[in-house]
């Protein structure tokens, strides 16, 4: 994974880069015709997320499926428009190649998504590249993501190695 954006290591850094990247996200949707309603919370960009996962060698020749899912509540990250947090599950499925996540360095992982602002779709495609660029060599790979139901839409996306 790579990181172009250092995460901020003061408050003023903090607010000033949340605030530099709400307006960019915003100046973006508004091409698109999208405005957003009422008070707007500041974000952070999907860059400045955790930038690696630990990952234990796998030297086992069983092959076998591996699940490992969020409880309600544990991921957020933030609306692009309002900057209110999106709560959904996370269910990472994969077979091991080499490597499996080390689930500590995992739970900080997506801890890390809470202060940023993006799209739940673009949010599942980020989690899966990342986890596909720790695990390198999985038999397969699954992101699903289900967030909590918002204006009465139930929103679920996957991203399946086996489509790609």
């Amino acid at each position: 994974m790579s990181s172009s954006t250092p995460s901020p290591s003061s408050p003023t850094e903090w607010v000033e880069q949340a605030a530099e990247h709400t307006e960019a996200a915003l100046e973006y949707m508004r091409q698109f015709g999208v405005e957003p309603e009422g008070h707007i919370r500041p974000f952070l960009p999907p860059d400045t997320r955790q930038d690696h996962i630990d990952r234990i060698p796998y030297t086992h020749d069983v092959r076998q499926r591996v699940v490992y899912k969020t409880e309600p509540g544990e991921f957020s990250a933030r609306c692009p428009f309002s900057g209110l947090p999106d709560f959904g599950t996370v269910e990472v499925t994969y077979v091991p190649g080499d490597w499996i996540l080390e689930l500590k360095s995992l739970k900080y992982y997506f801890m890390s998504w809470r202060d940023i602002g993006a799209a739940q779709e673009d949010i599942t495609a980020l989690l899966f590249e990342d986890l596909m660029a720790e695990l390198e060599n999985p038999a397969r790979l699954t992101i699903t993501t289900e967030y909590n139901v918002r204006g009465g839409i139930n929103t679920t996306c996957t991203v399946d190695s086996t489509n790609q």
